[in-house]
C-alpha cells in the first residue's frame, strides 16, 4: 500500500499497529501495519517496492504522521 493508501485505512479504522522492521536488503529499514483482520501491509513507493527509510527516526516519524501514538521495533538479534 503507497502512502496515500495507508492513511486512508488509518482514518477508516482498519489498522491496528504500526511495525517498523531492517529491510531485507539490509540498508535501511521498512514499515508494516497490522490491518484490524490481522493482515499485514507493507509501505510501498509508487512503484509498489518496498518504500525503505535510511533511519529508524525517519520510519518512525512516517508512522506517528500516519496516526499512531506508539511505533514497535521488531529487529532480530
Amino acid at each position: 500500500m503507497d502512502l496515500q493508501e495507508i492513511r486512508a485505512a488509518y482514518a477508516a479504522g482498519r489498522l491496528s499497529e504500526a511495525i517498523i522492521e531492517p529491510c531485507a536488503q539490509g540498508n535501511g529499514w521498512t514499515v508494516v501495519f497490522r490491518q484490524t483482520d490481522g493482515a499485514l501491509a507493507r509501505l510501498t513507493d509508487h512503484t509498489g517496492a518496498d518504500k525503505i527509510y535510511h533511519t529508524l527516526d525517519h520510519a518512525t516519524e512516517l508512522a506517528k504522521e500516519v496516526g499512531f501514538d506508539a511505533v514497535r521495533v521488531e529487529e532480530p538479534f
